[in-house]
């Protein structure tokens, strides 16, 4: 009885972080598709991805959106 109870419990528990996981992935898709259509600039596409504004912003995008192709 434990295990059912276990069991359930923890699908109910990653299927909301598998949904989260896929929105935040097609949000950072799309952020780095404008950066290199040249819709928005370096600083803005950092901060839109929760990057810091330090240093060479265009390459630490960059860097972070080569991931994702």
């Amino acid at each position: 009885m434990k295990r059912i109870v276990l069991v359930a419990l923890s699908l109910s528990l990653i299927s909301p972080m598998a949904v989260n996981s896929d929105d935040r992935i097609y949000e950072t898709k799309n952020i780095c598709g404008r950066y290199y259509a040249v819709e928005i600039n370096g600083g803005d596409a950092a901060r839109s991805l929760g990057l810091k504004d330090s240093g060479r912003v265009s390459s630490r995008v960059e860097q972070y959106c080569n991931f994702f192709r």
